[in-house]
């Protein structure tokens, strides 16, 4: 408690050059919490875009498809999707099940052709399964027995098609003929992923099942109620499978969203670079101020010695300087960053462009997440103590007789 009392007026003694010390770390505090906290949103932001227009929460396939099914999709489909929509159902936490029988093929105009990749839909479902989905021109789909269709947007600009076209899908069927089915454009939709968006197709899941003369699915998405009830879903569907003897098999959205992980690896690479820099400006900042305070204080270092004060104690006072030093700087810091974050999030956020592969930008705005701030406040508290040893060290080496001489 002495050196704690000590520690703590001693710190106030130069308030010019404390002032400045403590700027350094909230500078260094804010840069933490709006960059972590823009870097939260961004990982939430596609994570949940990528989930709600294109993958769900989890996919349900026929057991091996996983393995064969990409290749030879037709022998992994699901004929009961009906008996088994009523049985995940009962899981708690899920909001929706829906199936889909995605296909490849062409796409014309009858002037121009292009390859799509599409899925068969039951459209009452998909609105609020593809909420993150923005149809931009037209409308989507809402009739299962019509044979309509919905685009990406890149695709609908390659082929120069208008909304109430009727356009030409050629696929081939299980059994390797070709079949066709004339469908009227009512609808462009836009995802924000270009690559996405340049072959995407959605049809009633009536229609696709006309085409490949089928009732089956070839696989049943699901949508929970909250992202991070994913891995109690998949428990319980684990359990379920066993339980009534099910052939099926799953993946949750983080084993299918390559890019999403991609993303997930570049920001985390780039903010362990900020918070390197961060931590070199606060060590260097109070390791200056600790050095200065010990060249200002070496007759008082002196007579502590010269009465008696041990060298582990002169130790002991500085760090609790540094250490104090560091949890003030820390406590403000964070009130300006958390000030800060919440200014940017009232006037809208910071406006991002379109990334790469991505053709719509966003307003980005500052998540602020407890795990973020409690980082920046332990790790700029650690600094702060490690960077004030070495000036305590060098206070600990002064010989008491020419410390008192020191003028």
């Amino acid at each position: 408690m002495k050196f704690f009392s000590l520690a703590l007026r001693n710190i106030f003694r130069n308030k010019r050059r404390t002032t400045i010390t403590f700027l350094a770390i909230i500078s260094g505090m804010i840069g933490l919490i709006v960059f972590g906290g823009f870097v939260e949103y961004s990982f939430w932001g596609l994570r949940e875009s990528t989930i709600r227009s294109q993958l769900g929460h989890l996919q349900v396939y026929k057991k091996g498809y996983c393995k064969k099914g990409i290749a030879n999709s037709s022998e992994y489909l699901i004929k009961n999707y009906q008996e088994l929509e009523e049985i995940f159902y009962k899981i708690p936490c899920l909001e929706l099940v829906t199936a889909r029988l995605s296909f490849s093929g062409l796409i014309s105009t009858g002037e121009k052709t292009l390859v799509c990749k599409g899925d068969g839909v039951i459209p009452e479902k998909e609105a609020k399964l593809a909420s993150f989905e923005t149809i931009i021109e037209g409308e989507g789909l809402f009739k299962e027995d019509q044979a309509e269709l919905v685009i990406g947007r890149e695709l609908q600009k390659s082929l120069g098609a208008k909304i109430g076209d009727y356009l030409t899908i050629l696929t081939t069927t299980p059994e390797g003929m070709i079949n066709a089915a004339d469908v009227k454009l009512i609808g462009v939709c836009q995802s924000g992923s270009k690559e996405y968006d340049s072959v995407y197709v959605k049809l009633p899941l009536k229609i696709v099942q006309q085409l490949f003369s089928t009732t089956s699915v070839e696989k049943i998405v699901i949508l929970s109620d909250k992202t991070e009830h994913t891995p109690e879903i998949a428990r319980r569907l684990t359990i379920l499978f066993k339980e009534k003897n099910l052939n099926l098999e799953f993946k949750t959205w983080d084993q299918l969203a390559e890019f999403y992980h991609s993303v997930v690896r570049l920001y985390n690479g780039i903010f362990k670079v900020v918070k390197v820099i961060i931590a070199l400006i606060v060590l260097f900042s109070i390791a200056n101020t600790m050095t200065m305070s010990v060249f200002e204080r070496i007759r008082e270092i002196g007579t502590l010695r010269a009465i008696g004060t041990k060298k582990i104690q002169i130790l002991t006072l500085f760090l609790w300087e540094g250490f104090l030093t560091g949890v003030i700087g820390a406590i403000l810091g964070m009130i300006t960053g958390i000030f800060i974050a919440t200014i940017i999030n009232l006037g809208g956020g910071i406006y991002i462009p379109p990334p790469p592969a991505m053709t719509i930008g966003y307003n980005a705005l500052i998540l602020i997440v407890p795990e973020v701030l409690w980082y920046s406040f332990i790790s700029t508290v650690i600094v702060a103590t490690i960077s004030a040893f070495y000036p305590a060290f060098k206070a600990t080496r002064l010989n008491i007789v020419e410390s008192l001489a020191h003028t």
